[in-house]
């Protein structure tokens, strides 16, 4: 699996979780302001990252990762891409 492959994966998850259009999920976006996503959706984009990359993602403090780029770094760091 290539990075783009991956960030592609990713991006589908996050937009399938959120109900919004893929093209929204971009490195840059921030969680709560861009995205619109609360705590709830965070651990429903987490599992679903799970079953897609077949991974157990760590519990991270939210407050950590404000991006969605933030994010895809440590799916991207599991997966070695």
């Amino acid at each position: 699996m290539s990075r783009e492959e991956a960030f592609a994966t990713f991006r589908g998850c996050v937009a399938e979780v959120l109900d919004i259009d893929p093209v929204q999920v971009v490195p840059e976006a921030r969680w709560s302001e861009d995205l619109d996503a609360d705590s709830l959706a965070v651990v429903e984009i987490t599992l679903a990252l799970n079953d897609a990359f077949s991974i157990r993602l760590p519990d991270v403090d939210p407050s950590r990762l404000s991006t969605v780029g933030q994010a895809f770094e440590i799916v991207a760091d599991m997966v070695g891409v």
